[in-house]
């Protein structure tokens, strides 16, 4: 087997995945989309293989099993599957599984001391047997997610015992591992009259909107031909109708576009990703197929390095946002651009930047305010060239300069009301110190009772 050189990052979290290995039986390993989750998995295979145990490594969908297979192969690790269509290999030590097959035939579930369940948010209901399954039997169950809650934003916790996370995108974006990003905002869906449904918008009535938003779609194209022309962009969609409108949109302004999608042959889907690897199309359009570990590079057998992406999937699934996010931030020399159509940076009622600071936890998301929208960090969005950024005096997009807030005056105004406020009441205490009868109180807009009020307390400080 070839030797596995893991980044210093990698290399901390694995260790402290193992450490915990020996306290817990079911261990959650959360690293951010792009992190490099299989590769640490390969390590941990080799590692675990080389003493004697027998390993199982889950995958949700079948796009998943040939790239898989390769970074396995790449590292000298020999392997059976466990797939619909794929040639078994019993003896291997090593089983790589579709999460769906597996599911299915659990009666014949290969034996494993060792089981890694990758993209393990995705695929509950499958999930659930398979993971029961070897718990039952006493094996280690390893999960593997860059959003460790599922897509209704319930946690892992039913399934495992410890997390373990890795580095947060920003520590990543600042080590060099993941890309710097530039994002931009400059259109939003009226989502107003569509249903939230097992925590996301309902899927029918989004796709309603956002098909016939032409608008909308419009914008997206104005966008990208501004700011990111002849660059490598994905889209995400609602629908595969809606993806197929948005290719057409980008065709007719001139840009090379097709959409991919799962369900397509296989070898039409290959074309069209070497296409855009090759830079012979510009803009892919998407629905569910990139947004949970699907690699480009893998379909297209040669490098694809996505340099762009435009949203046009509004999502209420932080797991769901961030794995789209993740798609775009892979390492690359130019910041990566985020072109946001769908609100879904939105501080209020979005999930705010890709690199904001997010605590996971086995039980899940927290309840969400009044508004829906999750906690998000303080930002800014450019007037000029709608873009998204922490705050600073200046625009790093366009270099516009935010005008400066009266704040000075603001707070001197009210310094002169409150201290002329306290100079009235002071004169109006000494005035009627000075008045000694009842007219002369009354005259100060005293009521008779109140006035005569206050002569008597006079008399009774007085006469004590």
């Amino acid at each position: 087997m070839t030797a596995i050189n893991l980044f210093p990052d990698q290399s901390g979290l694995v260790d402290r995945v193992r450490q915990s290995m020996r306290r817990h039986k079911s261990v959650l390993m959360q690293s951010v989309t792009g992190s490099g989750k299989t590769v640490m998995a390969a390590f941990m295979i080799q590692s675990a293989v080389s003493k004697g145990n027998r390993c199982v490594f889950i995958v949700p969908r079948n796009e998943l099993l040939r790239q898989t297979a390769e970074t396995f192969a790449t590292f000298g690790i020999e392997f059976g599957y466990f797939a619909a269509g794929y040639a078994p290999n019993p003896f291997a030590k090593v089983q790589l599984a579709s999460g769906p097959t597996l599911s299915r035939r659990l009666d014949k579930a290969p034996h494993a001391d060792i089981v890694l369940v990758d993209e393990v948010h995705y695929g509950a209901a499958q999930l659930e047997t398979i993971i029961r399954h070897y718990q039952a039997r006493g094996a280690w169950v390893v999960g593997l997610s860059a959003t460790p809650w599922k897509m209704s934003g319930k946690g892992l916790g039913d399934w495992f015992d410890h997390m373990e996370q890795g580095p947060s995108i920003a520590k990543l974006i600042s080590d060099g591992r993941l890309s710097t990003y530039r994002l931009f905002a400059p259109s939003a869906p009226d989502l107003s009259g569509v249903k939230t449904t097992a925590g996301d918008y309902a899927k029918g009535q989004l796709n309603d909107v956002m098909e016939n938003d032409r608008v909308l779609i419009g914008n997206a194209v104005s966008h990208y031909k501004q700011h990111a022309a002849g660059r490598l962009n994905v889209t995400f969609c609602t629908s595969l109708k809606h993806a197929e409108i948005v290719a057409d949109a980008f065709k007719d302004q001139g840009i090379p576009a097709a959409m991919i999608s799962g369900e397509m042959d296989q070898d039409e889907r290959s074309r069209r990703i070497k296409a855009f690897a090759r830079r012979e199309l510009h803009v892919l359009t998407s629905v569910d197929l990139l947004s949970f570990g699907f690699d480009l590079a893998s379909a297209a057998q040669m490098d694809v390095t996505i340099e762009a992406m435009s949203d046009m999937r509004p999502t209420k699934s932080l797991s769901l946002q961030l794995q789209k996010w993740g798609r775009v931030l892979r390492r690359k020399d130019e910041p990566a651009l985020i072109f946001d159509h769908a609100g879904n940076s939105d501080p209020d009622r979005g999930h705010g930047m890709p690199d904001d600071e997010r605590e996971w936890t086995l039980e899940g998301r927290q309840r969400r305010s009044r508004d829906g929208a999750e906690p998000t960090q303080p930002v800014r969005q450019c007037p000029q060239c709608y873009m998204v950024h922490r705050p600073t005096p200046d625009c790093p997009g366009c270099g516009f300069v935010y005008p400066i807030q009266s704040r000075m005056i603001d707070e001197v105004e009210g310094e002169l009301a409150e201290i002329t406020e306290r100079r009235e009441k002071k004169e109006a205490r000494m005035n009627q110190g000075r008045a000694q009868t009842l007219e002369q109180l009354m005259a100060m807009g005293k009521s008779r009772g109140n006035a005569m009020h206050i002569l008597r307390a006079r008399q009774r400080k007085a006469a004590g």
